[in-house]
């Protein structure tokens, strides 16, 4: 019985919240959500095998997913900044691992299980190349020699850097809402509106005694920061619920990691030189409605790379959105299968 009146309650809000989250975040309804998300068991997001991999002094943990005795090729995935490797979509990859692809992910270094950079400061920092170098430590530690890269936003900075200097291990590239030089002061700003209440929320989460509920609280604004505007389907209790997995069976989350990987981006500047010398088969994809990285920079993107295909998805914003998942799994699945 009670079992039945939480899938009850659960559609319910999920219907009003649906409507609401549209125009504001609405406090009550949250906490209303995240009671009921916190009274279910929390799935297992991580199921492959797992290990590490170091480059020099900095250990790199990853998960090894592979359903295929003679898989078609390999796919490494490469995440977005302070975003662990569970935040891609479990949907994406049963997609990819259907159609015999053996997949890699990884936790960038600051977060998740790889090491965090204690020591770090602006005189004692990283860029995108070494992160790239961590990426190549993955692979070479699993003795893979080929492989296709799927990155999204900073994981497809450094997905770029791999093509640029590895090109002889690359099979194809896709690139999800990133950039070729982010601090570009002749490209398209974020959302100035969205960037006032990222600011404002992060001095918020700052300022308060932070309980567990504050936290799943403050990465649910967070994540609902950058959705687009059209037909969104939102999946709000698997986003709370991989918050959770992170606090509880994780490392939790590291304050600094946002601030890390955004000097390693500015660190390492424009790629707009040497992006012209990618010969690998290169995919863009690119939501309209991206308040944070705006299109301009996938259409920036198009007109470096030579040969690559540019794909703009009407309403889409800066997330894997449910609404969007397997339009970006058509895309993505044809343009990597054609070079397996």
């Amino acid at each position: 019985m009670i079992i039945l009146i939480l899938i009850i309650s659960s559609f319910i809000l999920g219907f009003y919240i649906n409507g609401l989250i549209k125009d504001g975040l609405n406090d009550s309804y949250i906490d209303k959500l995240i009671s009921i998300t916190k009274s279910k068991k929390i799935p297992v997001f991580i199921s492959g095998q797992t290990g590490y991999a170091k480059n020099i002094d900095v250990k790199i943990f990853y998960e090894d997913l592979n359903f295929s005795e003679n898989p078609k090729g390999t796919i490494l995935l490469i995440n977005g900044a302070a975003e662990t490797m569970i935040q891609w979509p479990e949907q994406m990859i049963r997609t990819l691992l259907k159609n015999d692809f053996r997949i890699i992910r990884y936790d960038n270094r600051g977060l998740g299980q790889s090491d965090w950079i204690k020591k770090w400061s602006k005189r004692n920092d990283y860029n995108l190349e070494e992160m790239a170098r961590d990426a190549l430590a993955v692979t070479n530690h699993l003795m893979i020699e080929k492989f296709h890269v799927i990155g999204y936003s900073t994981g497809g900075m450094i997905g770029q850097i791999l093509a640029i200097n590895h090109p002889e291990k690359i099979k194809t590239l896709t690139n999800l809402m990133s950039s070729g030089y982010l601090f570009d002061p002749e490209a398209e700003k974020p959302d100035s509106k969205k960037i006032t209440m990222l600011r404002k929320l992060i001095f918020s989460y700052r300022n308060k005694e932070r309980d567990i509920d504050k936290v799943l609280k403050f990465h649910f604004k967070l994540d609902h920061l950058w959705i687009g505007r059209d037909n969104y389907v939102h999946q709000h209790e698997k986003q709370i619920q991989k918050t959770l997995y992170e606090i509880k069976f994780r490392n939790g989350f590291n304050k600094k990691v946002f601030d890390q990987h955004r000097r390693a981006i500015k660190n390492s500047g424009s790629r707009y030189r040497k992006l012209k010398t990618i010969k690998v088969p290169t995919l863009l994809i690119h939501g309209s409605d991206d308040p944070l990285v705006k299109v301009s920079h996938s259409e920036k993107l198009a007109s470096l790379i030579h040969g690559s295909r540019l794909v703009i998805i009407r309403g889409m914003g800066h997330d894997f959105n449910k609404n969007f998942k397997n339009r970006i799994n058509s895309i993505i699945l044809p343009h990597i299968l054609q070079y397996s």
